[in-house]
């Protein structure tokens, strides 16, 4: 996904609960000043009534077109390590993996901790953790190893080998 991240340091007032909606499920996002705060991937179709967030429109041209740029505003978090593991999964290039070792052998870390950091990933889709698999076989996906969760990181890695460039 071309991503244009801004990224802010302070976001206030009210948390407002949105969605979005993918091929894969739905994102229940957790917005405050106009800043996403954190994501999580519900597997179960939207329920009617809730509010659906302004970057559906964008998203779904995004489905239609993979290079269609998508911008979003995401609270920084995370400790100076983790947010370094998460710019290194910015830069994964659509459509291919890199294991988690090769991922800590770039930042002279262990595999562990940026397994960790890719679990404790508050923005997953925008910050593709899926992208980084096990050396022998697909690891894991916001922390879980089978289930739904891993369905979708499947999913996300097949729609994205499409469209390899």
């Amino acid at each position: 996904m071309p991503l244009i991240i801004e990224w802010t340091d302070i976001a206030t007032g009210k948390a407002e609960q949105e969605w979005l909606v993918t091929p894969f499920g739905r994102l229940e996002l957790l917005v405050q000043s106009e800043a996403i705060i954190q994501v999580d991937w519900e597997a179960a179709k939207p329920q009617p009534g809730l509010r659906q967030y302004a970057l559906q429109r964008q998203l779904d041209q995004y489905w239609a077109n993979p290079q269609t740029e998508v911008s979003i505003k995401l609270l920084r978090q995370g400790s100076t390590y983790r947010q370094l593991v998460w710019d290194r999964l910015c830069q994964i290039p659509m459509g291919e993996t890199v294991s988690y070792t090769e991922l800590a052998q770039s930042i002279a870390s262990g595999a562990r901790a940026v397994g960790n950091a890719c679990r404790d990933n508050p923005y997953p889709l925008f910050i593709p953790c899926h992208r980084v698999v096990a050396k022998s076989g697909m690891g894991g996906y916001c922390g879980q190893t089978e289930g739904e969760l891993m369905a979708i990181k499947l999913h996300l890695l097949a729609y994205e080998a499409r469209f390899k460039a």
